[in-house]
């Protein structure tokens, strides 16, 4: 009888090890620096608690850094040793060039693909054209629209092209010299960032390139 107990208390222990485990990667899920929002939309748009942004993007998080990309190089990466973003995440768009619904939180960067991750292949008579508009967390007031870097990486180089802070925002590219180009958002305020819409197309002659 007692070798039956000790067996279900095992069993009834592994069971609780299961549980706390499949919460914690859950959790860890829905919390993640940046993403699409979906199903966990009720809990993206909730309203964060504010850090001082200058502070936050110290990056003092017990170097918890997660970098799902390899279109920057490994050297470019890092800033004297400090990281140029505490996430990094690649996003596809649709195969019209739409951006989905996304977030991000502070530290956070997107890198934006086509639908078939590939990136976009630029010809000396090509342009770029991005466009977004930042969303509304619930109860928050987008008249201070949050803090954003865009900019593009070529050959495993990130270039800043501006740092804006406004709702909606619409850019023409003229890259100076060809090859393959990804547009990048990286979140420079203190609280997220929703991207509620956008497009990303490219140009030749006036006339949009066939996706690739």
């Amino acid at each position: 009888m007692r070798k039956v107990h000790r067996s279900k208390r095992y069993v009834a222990v592994l069971l609780i090890f299961f549980v706390i485990g499949s919460m914690t990667v859950g959790a860890k899920e829905l919390l993640r620096s940046a993403g699409i929002i979906g199903s966990n939309k009720d809990e993206i748009m909730q309203q964060q608690i504010g850090h001082k942004a200058e502070e936050d993007f110290a990056y003092h998080f017990n170097n918890t850094f997660y970098f799902h990309t390899d279109l920057i190089s490994t050297e470019n990466l890092y800033e004297e040793n400090i990281p140029i973003a505490k996430y990094i995440v690649e996003i596809p768009l649709d195969i019209e060039g739409k951006l989905p619904e996304y977030y991000l939180d502070n530290g956070a960067m997107i890198i934006f693909t086509q639908s078939n991750n590939a990136g976009w292949n630029v010809a000396e008579d090509t342009m770029l054209h991005f466009e977004f508009t930042q969303g509304q967390i619930d109860g928050a007031d987008l008249t201070q629209p949050g803090i954003l870097e865009v900019g593009y990486i070529l050959n495993g180089e990130l270039k800043e092209l501006q740092m804006i802070s406004q709702n909606l925002y619409s850019v023409d590219f003229c890259p100076e010299s060809e090859g393959t180009y990804y547009f990048y958002l990286k979140n420079c305020s203190s609280n997220r960032i929703i991207i509620s819409e956008g497009n990303i197309n490219a140009m030749r002659g006036g006339m949009n390139n066939e996706r690739e």
